[in-house]
């Protein structure tokens, strides 16, 4: 027979790993859309301190805003894409933001799951830099369409904002955990 305990304590081992997963999740659909760059250790540092050139095929190189001014397609093509990008970022974040959320309401909060919910936040500021700087790269009018994707960076940043303040919770639930534990110590 398995004790009630057992039981919670396995749900909340779910939970903090669902935060993780989910976070890197994040991080890696940001960075496979090309929402954010990869990052490239040392040699990239290097290459955007010193300016290195890449090769004009090496994409992934290429920042989200130049991608979008490369792709040459008309301006109301290139804010239907930045607010179809945008809304889902949102949409991720939310979800990740919801779960961390229930991982609150247990108040069992871990260092790997604050450090994850973090990392993917950082991300997802990055991925709002990259639509708004996409957004400044259009030339041409497409009001419409920009006031469509206007209001997708408004709701990530909206999105963002709330992810900020569960992040803020998490980490004094963290270090109140942490202290408690001390003392018991």
């Amino acid at each position: 027979m398995v004790s009630k305990q057992a039981v919670v304590e396995t749900e909340l081992t779910d939970q903090q790993s669902e935060v993780r997963e989910r976070a890197q999740a994040f991080e890696t659909m940001a960075a496979d859309e090309g929402w954010v760059r990869q990052a490239g250790g040392l040699s990239g540092l290097a290459d955007m301190l010193f300016g290195a050139e890449h090769p004009a095929s090496d994409v992934s190189s290429l920042s989200y805003a130049q991608t979008i001014a490369a792709s040459a397609e008309e301006p109301a093509a290139i804010y239907a894409t930045v607010e179809a990008d945008a809304s889902a970022a949102a949409r991720s974040l939310q979800e990740l933001d919801l779960i961390a959320t229930a991982l609150l309401q247990s108040g069992d909060v871990q260092r790997a799951d604050l450090i994850s919910f973090e990392s993917a936040l950082v991300t997802a500021q990055k991925c709002y830099r990259s639509f708004a700087e996409a957004t400044g790269v259009v030339e041409g009018a497409a009001s419409r369409e920009r006031r469509e994707t206007e209001a997708a960076l408004r709701l990530l940043a909206s999105v963002i904002d709330g992810a900020r303040a569960s992040a803020d919770q998490m980490a004094t639930v963290y270090s109140g955990s942490e202290t408690a534990d001390k003392t018991l110590s």
